[in-house]
């Protein structure tokens, strides 16, 4: 009996080792794709989606580099406008 509730125990610790939680799913697929700041000053349908994609999971996702990088892009564009933090940008301001 003890042999069987030990295989048990072993099977089942087994089963869950090649499982990853799903915010790790999430995480690699942004991580894979990071822009920089600049990119999200030319890219406004890309940055409205990655906004409203961090802003849906921070606890996941604040840290990231994309949320970051477009955080940074949307303070650019409150201070200067979009037109205005994409030249400083080209610039490299």
């Amino acid at each position: 009996m003890k042999t069987l509730i030990s295989t048990l125990v072993i099977a089942t610790c087994l089963a869950g080792c090649n499982k990853e939680p799903r915010s790790s799913d999430t995480t690699s697929k942004i991580a894979s794709e990071v822009h920089d700041v600049a990119w999200y000053l030319e890219h406004e349908a890309e940055h409205d989606a990655t906004k409203r994609r961090c802003k849906a999971n921070p606890g996941a996702l604040r840290e990231t580099a994309e949320c970051i990088n477009a955080d940074q892009a949307q303070k650019q564009i409150f201070v200067w406008g979009r037109e205005e933090a994409l030249l400083r940008s080209r610039e490299g301001h």
